[in-house]
């Protein structure tokens, strides 16, 4: 299973569908059914990044002291333009078109995630110490919202 939403197969690569006199075969992973809710979910959230993030941020904490919060927020910004970057190649394997909407979505949940992990470099924000309710929530509703998007078919 690849990290790229599998949207369907295109119109020109259909089991049976003549292509320049011979009948294609389209390759397994094109010939997959469409995504499904569950499935679109779980490969809109940036998981590898944020797992990246977490291990960073476990190593910061336990070594910056006083400039810890300044570090983090570095490493958030980091990894949040790394999202954009990773999944550009990974949607874009086997000569494919990136898959733009899987970008897009990826990288606005990447910030949401950081509030709803909590703890450095988000508390170090007034108002969040006072509303940590506030990304968890977030979470839960973008997270459910994003799902229920579905990028166009063949692309």
């Amino acid at each position: 299973m690849g990290r790229r939403i599998n949207t369907g197969v295109p119109d020109d690569r259909r089991v049976g569908f003549a292509v320049g006199g011979a009948a294609a075969t389209p390759e397994p992973e094109v010939a997959a059914r469409k995504e499904d809710f569950m499935g679109r979910l779980l490969k809109y959230i940036p998981a590898e990044i944020v797992g990246l993030y977490l291990a960073a941020k476990g190593v910061v904490v336990g070594a910056a002291g006083d400039d810890a919060n300044t570090i983090l927020w570095a490493v958030a910004s980091l990894s949040w333009l790394l999202v954009p970057v990773y999944l550009w190649v990974a949607t874009s394997r086997d000569g494919q078109k990136p898959l733009l909407i899987q970008i897009l979505l990826a990288s606005i949940a990447f910030p949401v995630w950081v509030f709803a992990i909590s703890g450095a470099p988000v508390s170090s924000l007034h108002w969040y110490n006072t509303h940590q309710y506030i990304g968890s929530l977030a979470l839960i509703f973008l997270t459910f919202a994003f799902g229920l998007i579905k990028p166009q078919q063949g692309v």
